[in-house]
């Protein structure tokens, strides 16, 4: 018989036939992997964007605001108020500063920035709130990373649309503990 009719031929085409579409498929796999790696950074890029720019937002309001109070105790004279506020204002500024490059802090970090913020909100309107912030014993705040300034404007809503429009003193509670699947759970009430 002719060569084309013989089975070593028609085995070698059904393994040439066979690794190209093998090749062909790796080929469209490969595309697909990429393609979609360059969506998940794509993602990603726009994420940190996103946060980067609320954290853009939010500096220059709070620090408007805070300068804004100490000019209010610098004009009654009240020196020790005035000084006891820019104290805490430039250690929050630095933590600021410090984190502001970080895409996640560690849950201590951000336990004590929202603790200074507490206190120069407080200091800023008079006592009209009292707050706490508890610490689930069971959690490691020191190994625990959350997204830098992830909590504070949720803590920055309670105290201006929930606190400051009570005829009494209000009261902020603060909550970090684990859920019952391990996640982080934070809680502001």
């Amino acid at each position: 018989p002719p060569f084309w009719k013989t089975a070593w031929f028609l085995a070698v085409c059904a393994a040439l036939l066979f690794s190209l579409l093998w090749f062909i498929y790796r080929f469209r796999m490969k595309a697909v992997r990429r393609e979609e790696s360059l969506k998940a950074g794509f993602h990603q890029q726009i994420a940190d964007m996103e946060m980067r720019a609320l954290r853009a937002q939010m500096n220059p309001h709070f620090i408007f605001n805070s300068l804004n109070s100490i000019q209010k105790y610098i004009l009654k004279n009240d020196h020790f108020a005035a000084s006891q506020y820019l104290t805490k204002f430039s250690r929050l500024i630095r933590l600021i500063l410090d984190h502001s490059h970080q895409n996640n802090i560690l849950l201590s970090s951000e336990a004590e920035l929202l603790q200074l913020y507490c206190e120069m909100e407080s200091l800023r309107f008079d006592q009209r709130f009292h707050y706490t912030i508890e610490m689930d014993p069971a959690l490691q705040p020191d190994t625990v990373e959350i997204p830098s300034m992830l909590i504070q404007p949720y803590v920055e809503n309670a105290i201006w649309h929930g606190l400051l429009h009570k005829d009494t003193v209000g009261r902020l509670l603060i909550r970090f503990a684990r859920n019952a699947k391990g996640h982080l759970l934070v809680t502001v009430e």
